[in-house]
């Protein structure tokens, strides 16, 4: 089943410290949010319990969403993003499913909504801000599939063979392929281990140099189109990988863009860092609280944390098609 990634951190009572600290930046912390005869609660009270990390994170994440906004609403087609939610809530079965999935994660229907906006403003920034030549789009992109024979991950392991019995099947495979090329489709869906692309003849729809793990990714990137490869061996077990012929490229292209725009943000997230910088200069923001303005600084807009934050993931895949579209913030 399908996960929500979360774009924004829930906000409470950042929102109201934002308000308060929005006069003047030395004194706002002595700023009286609530007063008894017992004694006062503070700005600086709630900053302290809450902690300037959370509070920084949250108020620049509503910032954020108001800057991308103000640029690009005109830009951005909310009935397409009203499709991509009926869409989402048909592969859960319906509206009741998708709203008992989006509570359980503390969001309502409009908040998803609003956070689909955000992916849409966030996606058109960098597009803006990094360019991608037509050579290096069609350098870097294959579509692709491929019929994978698991190996054993472990003894529990019920569903993947031996390494020898593995390499055994794949070579007899990779036989009957060269014998029926054209029955590539029809081979994949019988025998390949990779479930979610067997069903759809082993397609793994376009994929994105770098993607996947390097063996896979290597010997993709040296196939011409309709060629088939060797075995190739991997660590989830032993390929038979085929180049499609890209027939819908130019459909494909705009989200193509997208991907390789996102690689290279993770590879370098400094252009992450650098658009954000420019859209804070354009839009004049002054930060009214020193700390808060430290914290941002140091976590948001700092590109060696966001590099230690995203190489938490795996390292490569073969599910090209299951990355998300947007760059989410810290």
């Amino acid at each position: 089943m399908k996960s929500f990634k979360k774009i924004m951190i829930p906000v409470t009572a950042s929102a109201v410290l934002l308000g308060a600290c929005g006069n003047h930046a030395t004194d706002s912390k002595e700023d009286v949010l609530i007063s008894s005869k017992a004694g006062d609660v503070k700005v600086e009270d709630v900053m302290k319990k809450i902690g300037n990390d959370q509070i920084a994170n949250s108020s620049f994440e509503i910032l954020l969403g108001k800057l991308l906004e103000k640029k690009y609403s005109d830009k951005v087609d909310t009935k397409d993003i009203d499709q991509q939610i009926k869409d989402e809530q048909k592969q859960y079965g319906g509206k009741d499913q998708f709203e008992s999935a989006l509570k359980q994660q503390g969001m309502s229907l409009n908040d998803y909504k609003e956070q689909k906006k955000l992916q849409a403003y966030q996606k058109q920034l960098l597009m803006d801000k990094v360019k991608v030549s037509d050579k290096e789009l069609k350098d870097d992109t294959k579509k692709a599939s491929h019929i994978l024979i698991k190996v054993k991950s472990d003894d529990k392991d019920k569903e993947g063979l031996s390494d020898k019995e593995a390499k055994k099947k794949a070579e007899e495979i990779h036989k009957e392929v060269e014998k029926n090329p054209d029955k590539f489709g029809e081979i994949a869906k019988k025998e390949s281990m990779d479930k979610a692309s067997a069903k759809k003849d082993g397609s793994l729809g376009y994929v994105i140099k770098g993607q996947m793990v390097k063996p896979f990714d290597k010997e993709l990137f040296k196939l011409k189109d309709s060629q088939i490869s060797d075995v190739v061996k991997t660590d989830y077990g032993y390929h038979i990988i085929k180049a499609d012929k890209p027939t819908d490229f130019s459909s494909e292209r705009s989200k193509l863009k997208s991907q390789i725009i996102q690689n290279k943000v993770q590879k370098d997230p400094q252009i992450l860092v650098d658009a954000y910088k420019d859209l804070l200069k354009e839009y004049k923001v002054d930060f009214k609280d020193r700390d808060i303005k430290k914290a941002v600084d140091d976590s948001i807009l700092n590109a060696d944390k966001l590099k230690q934050q995203s190489q938490g993931g795996a390292e490569g895949s073969f599910s090209s098609e299951s990355s998300g579209e947007g760059i989410s913030t810290p």
